[in-house]
Order: structure tokens, then C-alpha cells, then sequence
């Protein structure tokens, strides 16, 4: 078996492995760049100078960068940190971090003059964050400690992207100093709800229990997170507890969890009724309670039926009662007037040829506005031969398309339109839905003036 890479330029010559180099840093200039700094590595000074310049560089460009430019002066960004990281930390650590200090209270200056929609440059800025957390860990501690030094680099975060420093901070802080935080931001809580008699709480609030619930992360204690909302929310709403359920699963505390679980949520929608559901037969899982589990999770399907309700109750079933469950779902899925869910209920099941049945019944009802459902269970009604389904399921889509007049979407109807004709050219019987020269016929007459589609037809 022939050698991995690494292990063949191990066994090479220095002098022909420095060719090589050579020849790449006279074609690539970041190559040229990196063998530069490798020739510093016994000066860091020199090679921190070299990093700051480079930054520097990048603080004073003024031109404007657009969205599709913004993804290459991410990896641009990223290559200096991880410069950073990999040549000047191990050498002299101080330095690094000061470097790395001053890269993220650019923000301003980056962002700013960035179409950063795509959150590229904001996910380096965060990245730095956790460099600066690794970075102080090797440098000696200020005598005051780092938890001061975190919350007023924190406390400048205008853009949202210096909060790792709080949720990785156990990168950088012990037991007693994760706990030094926490009462900082608690006190500042306290502080701010101090003079609050009613109407909007301060936004001082809201920040607070944002940094302590980033803690609750860092310190793996949702109770941080929970104490800090009940000061201010004491009735908590259904989203709160959803919050605090799911922290005390991810910390493995499902009894706690379950306290949040067992009364319904404050939601007269009973929009969230479905994830407290979810939640709670998870808890009851974690705690051994299987059969309760169980029956939530049928509960839950026959409220919601489809693949991943299905999935989940499956999953809390023992395996031998596997066929029973799938004869109930299928069951349910034949009785259902949704036809999406149905159908694509019935070909998780298995059963293709009943999905096409529960299309056929009404498909002058099928909704063509559920294209992400319909194509899956349209392309493997057609992969099985099932024509008929197939056929309904982009006639619906078509006719959807033409009716909003929806140009944007013609190409995918002049597809559908095309497939239909090959369906027909097929000979495949298509009752009980209509020929096909009649429904032609029906698309031509009343949306023969939508030229933009025609054409994309006729090509």
C-alpha cells in the first residue's frame, strides 16, 4: 500500500524539500508569507511586528465589501489568527494576546464596511474570542485576575460577536473564578432592577441575564441561567421553560428538567405544547420511566402525525412492538385528510402504492404551494413507477406555479410541464385523473399569455 503524504515528505531530503518551497513561495504569496515568519520563529518580536502590520493594513481599508467578497476575506482573517495561534503563541504568549485583544475590538472597523449577511467574518470575530481565552490561559494571571479583564472586553460587544468570551470562559477560569463572574453580573442585575416599579424592564436587565446565561454554559450550570430569568420573570413563559427543560437535559439533570415539564405551558396557543411533549418523554426516558414514555410519544403522533413523530415514538418503543406501532401508523396516515403528511407518512412506512392512493382520492386538492414535501414523495412515486401519484403531484405544482403567476419558479414548472409530456408519451394510464390533452389544453387556455413560460417550454 503506497505511503500517506505526511509520512513520504518525512523521509525526504532537507535540500530537495526546500526546493520545493521555494518553487511554491515564488507562485503563492501567502506560501511566501508563512517560510517568512517559520525564518522569525527565534524572533518574536520581529514576528509580532510582522502580525500587527498585517493588522494594522486591514483596520485602514475603506473600501466597501460585498456579500459574495466577504466568505475570502473570512479565510484572509482567519489565516492571520491561526498565524497567531500556531507561531507567536508558543514563543511569547503576552504579545499573542494583545494582538488578539486588538483584532477583536476591530469589529467596529471590519463590520461596518462589510456585507457580513453571511456571518463569515462574525463567526472569525468569535473564533478570536476563544484564541484570546486559549491564549491567556498560557500567560501569567493579572493580579486582580482575568474575570475583570473578560467583562470589560465583553462589555463593548456591539455586534454580538464577543460572546464566547463568557460562554467558553471555562477555556480560561477555574471553579472560583467562572463563580467570580457570575456574582458580577447577578450584583449588576440586582442593581439594575433595584429602582424598577413597572412597565419595560431596563435593558440593563436583559444583558445580564444574557452574560449569565452564556456562564450557565461555560460553568455546565443551568441553574445560573434559571435564577438569573426568574428575577425578573418570576411566572415564566413557555419559552423560558423550554429553555430551562432543555438545559438540565444537556447537563443530565432530568429530574430538574422534569419540573418544567409536568404542568402545561403558559400558551393559550398551545403552539408549545408539542416541544413540552417531545421534552418531557425524553425526561422520562433519562429517568427510566419507559412506558410513560411510550405513551407520550404515541400521544404526540396521533397530535402531529408524520416521519419524525413516528421516528421518536419508535425510537421509546421496545423493538418487538415495532410492527404493532407501524400497523397504527399506517393505520392513521390512511385516515388523514392531509395528503402530504399522509403520503409521506405512507412511503416512510413502505407502502408507495398507498400514498399514491391517498393522492388520487382528491387531487384537485393536493396543495401546490408544499413544494419541499411534494418533489420527494413525486420523485419516488415516479422511481417505482407509480405514474399516477406522480402525475397528480406535479399537475398540482404546475398549476400552482401559473396561478401566482410566480416567474421566478417557470423554470421549474417548464420541468414539471416536460415530465408530464414524457408521463404521457409513456402510455402510462392516468385515471381516474384526466388525460393529458385535455389538461394541456385546459394550461393553454387559461394562461396562454404568459409568455415567459412558453418560451422556457419551447426550448
Amino acid at each position: 500500500m503506497p505511503d500517506d503524504l505526511e509520512s513520504f515528505l518525512l523521509r525526504q531530503e532537507n535540500g530537495d524539500m526546500a526546493r520545493v518551497l521555494l518553487e511554491l513561495a515564488a507562485g503563492h504569496e501567502s506560501v511566501r508569507e508563512r517560510l517568512v515568519r517559520w525564518q522569525k520563529a527565534d524572533r518574536p518580536g520581529e514576528l509580532a511586528r510582522d502580525f500587527r502590520k498585517t493588522l494594522i493594513a486591514i483596520r485602514r481599508q475603506k473600501r466597501y465589501v460585498p456579500y459574495r467578497e466577504a466568505p475570502r476575506l473570512a479565510d484572509e482573517l482567519q489565516g492571520w489568527l491561526n498565524g497567531i495561534e500556531q507561531e507567536l503563541t508558543p514563543r511569547d504568549p503576552p504579545a499573542a494576546l494583545t494582538l488578539i485583544e486588538d483584532f477583536i475590538k476591530s469589529d467596529g472597523a471590519l463590520l461596518e464596511r462589510i456585507d457580513d449577511s453571511g456571518g463569515a467574518v462574525g463567526n472569525v470575530l468569535q473564533a478570536a474570542c476563544a484564541s484570546w481565552l486559549r491564549t491567556a490561559a498560557r500567560c501569567p494571571p493579572p493580579a486582580a485576575g482575568w474575570a475583570d479583564r473578560i467583562v470589560a472586553l465583553h462589555a463593548d460587544d456591539d455586534y454580538g460577536t464577543r460572546q464566547d468570551l463568557l460562554r467558553l470562559a471555562n477555556l480560561l477560569l477555574d471553579g472560583t473564578g467562572l463563580a467570580q463572574l457570575v456574582a458580577h453580573y447577578e450584583s449588576q442585575m440586582t442593581a439594575a432592577l433595584a429602582g424598577f416599579v413597572g412597565g419595560s424592564l431596563p435593558l440593563a436587565v436583559y444583558g445580564c441575564s444574557g452574560a449569565l446565561s452564556l456562564l450557565s454554559e461555560a460553568a455546565a450550570d443551568p441553574d445560573v441561567h434559571v435564577r438569573a430569568v426568574l428575577r425578573y420573570s418570576p411566572e415564566p413563559n413557555a419559552l423560558q421553560r423550554e429553555s430551562f427543560a432543555q438545559a438540565y437535559l444537556e447537563a443530565d439533570r432530568p429530574q430538574d428538567a422534569l419540573a418544567w415539564l409536568e404542568d402545561a405551558w403558559p400558551d393559550q396557543s398551545g403552539l408549545h405544547d408539542g416541544k413540552r411533549l417531545d421534552l418531557l418523554a425524553e425526561t422520562l426516558t433519562r429517568l427510566g420511566r419507559f412506558e410513560e414514555s411510550v405513551r407520550l410519544r404515541r400521544e404526540r403522533f396521533l397530535r402531529s402525525p408524520g416521519p419524525h413523530t413516528l421516528d421518536r415514538w419508535l425510537d421509546a418503543t421496545p423493538e418487538t412492538l415495532h410492527a404493532e406501532v407501524r400497523k397504527e401508523a399506517h393505520r392513521q396516515a390512511l385516515a388523514s385528510n392531509d395528503q402530504v403528511t399522509a403520503a409521506t407518512l405512507l412511503i416512510r412506512l413502505g407502502d408507495p402504492v398507498a400514498a399514491e392512493s391517498v393522492l388520487l382520492r382528491e387531487p384537485a386538492t393536493i396543495p401546490g404551494t408544499a413544494y419541499h414535501a411534494l418533489l420527494p414523495i413525486a420523485n419516488e412515486l415516479g422511481a417505482r413507477g407509480l405514474l399516477r401519484g406522480e402525475t397528480a403531484i406535479l399537475r398540482a405544482l404546475l398549476c400552482d406555479v401559473l396561478h401566482r403567476g410566480q416567474s421566478t419558479a417557470y423554470p421549474h414548472a417548464a420541468k414539471y410541464w416536460r415530465r408530464l409530456d414524457v408521463i404521457a408519451r409513456s402510455g402510462a394510464t392516468l385515471e381516474p385523473l384526466d388525460p393529458h390533452d385535455p389538461f394541456v389544453d385546459a394550461i393553454r387556455y387559461e394562461h396562454g399569455r404568459k409568455k415567459a413560460f412558453w418560451k422556457l417550454v419551447e426550448r
